[in-house]
């Protein structure tokens, strides 16, 4: 007996709409760029099969144009505007790494495609462990869910200028938290250095810059364990951003 396979061509145009929407989300989000590409993939896939939704004339090419360009600007804007403060991690621990003069020791992160320095690397893959651990992932994905709700797969977006102001705002947060996570590290540094200062005034015929690295190093990892309290607390707060710029970027569109 033969087996009748039905597509309906408006639920595959639907899904298809809502899986460029997340696309546009996880290529923005810097939390989803330390999953393999095949995880991505996957995600992309069952959330667009989740959020998918039948739509009428899917087969006018205008109107899935449109609708995929709609998609795609609504998904990069969450993604990117969800994510600023989550690289405050990695700022942070860039300063601590430049400021002992471990960025010299810089590392080539296949994940990013970039040089990332070695606090920085830390911190943000323990970041967003922590971050998936807390239940950040189904903050995401509710939050992506919600966007469905306010501009449909097939709808019309209207980016108004406020969503310059709220990016510059959490950039400016973002690196405020970056510094005061940061700060018994610099501390300690900042301490360091002024020692190995008046060390070199009272003892000049003394090698100091050979001397100070390893004492600035060791002054780093000294304090390290002071900034790690620091992160329960500020990742709980960064979730609370996180959800707040869903709501205000939303009501933005």
């Amino acid at each position: 007996m033969p087996l009748d396979i039905v597509i309906n061509g408006d639920w595959v145009a639907g899904m298809l709409l809502a899986s460029i929407r997340v696309a546009g989300f996880v290529i923005a989000s810097p939390i989803f760029k330390a999953f393999p590409a095949t995880g991505r993939m996957v995600l992309v896939i069952v959330l667009g099969y989740t959020f998918a939704d039948p739509i009428a004339g899917s087969g006018d090419i205008a109107v899935l144009l449109v609708g995929g360009f709609t998609n795609a600007v609504v998904g990069l804007t969450l993604g990117f505007l969800t994510g600023i403060i989550f690289y405050l991690f990695t700022v942070g621990g860039a300063l601590i790494d430049f400021t002992s003069s471990l960025s010299a020791a810089a590392i080539f992160d296949p994940i990013s495609s970039n040089q990332v320095t070695i606090f920085g690397r830390i911190f943000n893959i323990m970041a967003i462990a922590m971050f998936l651990l807390l239940g950040g992932d189904r903050l995401l994905v509710a939050g992506i869910g919600v966007s469905f709700d306010a501009v449909a797969v097939t709808g019309t977006i209207s980016l108004a200028g406020g969503l310059g102001d709220i990016a510059l705002g959490l950039m400016g947060r973002m690196m405020i938290a970056a510094i005061e996570l940061a700060m018994p590290a610099l501390a300690a540094l900042f301490i360091a250095e002024v020692v190995l200062g008046i060390a070199a005034r009272f003892a000049p015929q003394s090698n100091v810059f050979l001397i100070g690295l390893p004492v600035k190093i060791f002054a780093a990892l000294a304090s390290i364990g002071a900034v790690l309290l620091l992160v329960p607390e500020t990742l709980d707060g960064v979730l609370g951003i996180m959800e707040d710029t869903f709501r205000t970027a939303l009501l933005g569109m």
